[in-house]
């Protein structure tokens, strides 16, 4: 950017005057406020050393101040934890550090909603919180507690705040803190998570409408009682097995398979689900196709083990290929030339196993399409 540019941006006025009728307003502009607010976060954080002196932490927090001032909601965090921090000997006064906290939540700071939220809760997630601010949370009747407490987990979850969601979907099941147990709630919330693409939450509520949790093993009796309902289960656990994080896609296809050995999609099962698993991969599921390839490749044929089969071999899915070279190579090709270019890389392990002095011209020209 220019040096004329900076100046204008440097001396441009951060309100603009606006008429509407008869009346005059004053109106921030957002976009020159944000930068404005971003130099003086900068800033401040340079002030607010672990060695700095009084003068300049005192100058560190009037520019977090002036960064708040100009809408930033990561500058009241900040300002909050400094008090958090000191509160026996903080720039600002104490009882600033909850008004800090909510302006920041209230502008789509999750950490500090989800901090408000499990404070509210009582949940003892952060004590240092509920100690500094404990004549506040004691002295709200339960009912404007948990009312709150769901509020900022509302507002932790909207700005991305993973373990708010997580926190609040096993408080709905379990109960924490001040939280309730609430079957409703809990479906909800999950089912909202889903259509976010949360892969972990897929992972966890589809094991749970397969009737176990995501260890495979049986529910707890004191969790809520969620009615089965497999077929949507197995509909979750498959979404997850898509997803981009290799791990939590190994654990969902390992929950398909837990589930099937336990009897959960009834009878005629491995068949069905043989059918069910073949489509998937045959409708550019890489993952999938990388297994089925690894265990079709006749043993004679196979080298070296990739690294993620045997972080998570999926053993159980050889009951479903018959080991045999034309397949393997079948297989390999829905795997190497997919959408997701991690697996096709993953894939480029598997092609030595299938080219040997035995394989044919044909064979070769069709595993690499050329």
């Amino acid at each position: 950017m220019s040096d004329s540019w900076k100046s204008k941006a440097r001396y441009a006025p951060v309100f603009r005057h606006l008429r509407l009728g008869s009346k005059e307003y004053w109106v921030m502009d957002p976009k020159l406020a944000q930068m404005r607010a971003a130099r003086h976060v900068k800033k401040g954080l340079n002030l607010l050393h672990n060695e700095a002196t009084d003068e300049e932490k005192i100058e560190g927090c009037e520019e977090l101040l002036l960064a708040t001032d100009f809408g930033c909601a990561e500058a009241p965090f900040l300002l909050a934890l400094h008090i958090l921090s000191y509160p026996e000997d903080s720039i600002l006064p104490n009882q600033d550090f909850l008004t800090l906290l909510r302006l920041a939540a209230e502008r789509a700071n999750g950490r500090a909603a989800y901090r408000l939220a499990t404070s509210y809760a009582q949940m003892n997630h952060f004590p240092a919180i509920e100690l500094l601010c404990k004549a506040h949370f004691t002295c709200l009747p339960k009912q404007d507690s948990v009312r709150l407490a769901e509020y900022y987990f509302a507002l932790a979850i909207a700005a991305g705040e993973d373990d708010a969601a997580n926190e609040l979907i096993l408080a709905y099941a379990y109960g924490r803190g001040l939280i309730p147990k609430s079957l409703a709630k809990f479906q909800r919330l999950c089912e909202a998570m889903v259509k976010k693409n949360k892969q972990s939450v897929m992972i966890g509520y589809g094991a749970w409408l397969c009737g176990m949790t995501v260890t495979g093993g049986a529910l707890l009796p004191e969790a809520v009682d969620v009615p089965k309902n497999t077929a949507q289960g197995l509909e979750y656990l498959l979404m997850a097995s898509r997803g981009a994080k290799l791990n939590l896609a190994q654990l969902a296809l390992k929950l398909i398979l837990v589930a099937q050995s336990k009897g959960a999609f009834g009878s005629g099962s491995l068949q069905k689900l043989q059918h069910c698993l073949f489509q998937e991969a045959k409708e550019k599921h890489q993952l999938l196709a990388l297994y089925f390839a690894w265990y079709a490749t006749p043993v004679r044929m196979r080298r070296e083990m990739p690294a993620f089969i045997s972080d998570e071999p999926l053993s159980a899915l050889q009951q479903l290929v018959v080991p045999n070279e034309e397949l393997a190579i079948k297989w390999l090709d829905l795997a190497l030339f997919g959408t997701n270019a991690v697996m096709s890389e993953v894939a480029k392990l598997l092609v030595p196993n299938l080219i040997n002095e035995e394989t044919t011209e044909d064979q070769v020209v069709k595993l690499f399409r050329v």
